[in-house]
């Protein structure tokens, strides 16, 4: 799979691509602002997007908005974020396809995508 990972905490994104490259034989593409993001994603195609909410230039719910107004294929869309608050999660469900928070087990984060697309 072709993963987009925007994420600007220097350690998160390198676990999550070694995690992604090494266990789950992903092909990760790292950002670490949200301009960043969106630029990659509507200009290259991706099975997944993996999104911090918290970026600097445009944060991720923001990024999310725009990818799915202006890219009408665009890819599932998982949120990372530290922000754990019903109100926070719910919107990352709303507008995603889902969220995993962060500090996650790099063990288990290939099984969490997996189980977020099947709709587990």
């Amino acid at each position: 799979m072709r993963i987009l990972l925007a994420e600007d905490d220097k350690n998160i994104s390198t676990i999550a691509k070694m995690t992604l490259e090494n266990l789950g034989k992903h092909e990760v593409f790292h950002v670490d602002n949200g301009e960043s993001a969106l630029e990659k994603a509507l200009s290259e195609k991706f099975d997944l997007i993996l999104l911090d909410e918290m970026m600097p230039k445009m944060n991720g719910l923001k990024v999310c908005e725009e990818i799915k107004s202006r890219r009408p294929d665009h890819p599932p869309v998982i949120f990372l974020s530290a922000k754990s608050q019903s109100d926070d999660v719910e919107k990352f469900i709303q507008l995603g396809n889902g969220y995993i928070a962060k500090p996650f087990d790099p063990v288990t984060l290939c099984q969490k995508i997996e189980e977020i697309l099947n709709g587990a």
